[in-house]
């Protein structure tokens, strides 16, 4: 199994923290010191972050049903 498969989940929620880290600095800095920041762009990025961590997650889901036996994991190593 490589780093990328075992890590998958982490990397996406750490992305989903740090899109809402930048939106949340986005917005105090035009609330606070009137800057123009376009916070919907950090809104498209966190649809696109949910759409491919949804579609991985039904990837994952539907791989491990229709391949594998049952109690048998895909990436278990015996």
């Amino acid at each position: 199994m490589n780093a990328m498969q075992k890590h998958m989940i982490t990397g996406i929620v750490c992305l989903f923290l740090l899109m809402f880290v930048f939106w949340s600095i986005g917005f105090w800095c035009n609330a606070l010191f009137n800057t123009k920041f376009d916070l919907k762009s950090c809104w498209d990025g966190f649809q696109t972050l949910s759409g491919a961590g949804v579609m991985a997650a039904i990837k994952y889901i539907i791989d491990s049903l229709v391949n594998s036996s049952k109690d048998n994991f895909p990436y278990d190593k015996k």
